[in-house]
């Protein structure tokens, strides 16, 4: 997969799964198919397969968020790199997006 591909898949358990890149050349097109895939019962973000992130991909995973704080639970994010954890630290959003 290229630095500019990405996928997503959303599991029975309220888990939507990341691969590949979240750039800011995948990141648009993954937000216009959000209504496929984003849904009332989200959890967990699974980004453990994301190859590449970059600011617009923290973004991205922020938005997602954003889009499910009417939820009981709060959203978490797991599988998180470290090139992740260092953005979302410089960003200083880190707290906000509940890495593991």
């Amino acid at each position: 997969m290229s630095t500019t591909e990405a996928s997503v898949s959303r599991t029975q358990d309220s888990i939507i799964a990341f691969k590949g890149s979240l750039t800011r050349n995948s990141v648009p097109a993954l937000w216009k198919t959000r209504k496929q895939w984003l849904g009332d019962e989200l959890v967990s973000v699974d980004v453990s397969q994301v190859e590449v992130i970059d600011t617009a991909g923290v973004a991205f995973l922020l938005e997602i968020m954003k889009a499910t704080q009417g939820t009981k639970t709060p959203l978490k994010c797991i599988g998180a790199s470290d090139q992740l954890k260092q953005i979302a630290s410089v960003s200083g959003v880190e707290s906000l997006l509940s890495l593991s």
